[in-house]
């Protein structure tokens, strides 16, 4: 009886969880997907305009990948910031740095986290390495 009375509260209190987790979000679901689907199909550059930065070429190359993005400390590691486009066998990208040292990495079909052989790498928090560029 002491279970059925455990899974019960159990129960009722992942229902609550589940009610204020959906009436708590800023934004609906559709409102969500929509803004993720406008993002993807904007067809924006990977390229983009900052005053007093320098023009950046990011090259990788994985004849096997389906999707490449670089990733960073400059746009705080987001897969979905700064996806590349596949030009004759390369995947290439063009940012406009401010000065300053940054670290970054390929991510490889959404899901392989990768430095970039041409630079030199730095130790990161997850017991791997990140690409390092300084930009002067």
């Amino acid at each position: 009886m002491s279970f059925l009375r455990f899974a019960w509260k159990l129960f009722v209190m992942a229902g609550v969880f589940g009610v204020g987790y959906v009436i708590g979000r800023e934004h609906s679901f559709e409102e969500e997907e929509q803004w993720n689907r406008d993002e993807k199909n904007s067809g924006s550059e990977c390229k983009k305009e900052t005053e007093g930065a320098s023009e950046v070429d990011f090259e990788f190359e994985d004849e096997e990948a389906v999707s490449v993005s670089l990733v960073g400390s400059f746009n705080d590691w987001s897969k979905s910031a700064n996806p590349m486009k596949k030009e004759d066998g390369i995947w290439k990208c063009t940012l406009n740095l401010l000065p300053g040292k940054y670290e970054y990495q390929f991510v490889v079909n959404d899901t392989d986290w990768k430095a970039d052989p041409k630079t030199d790498t730095v130790k990161n928090k997850y017991e791997g390495v990140n690409s390092v560029i300084e930009i002067k």
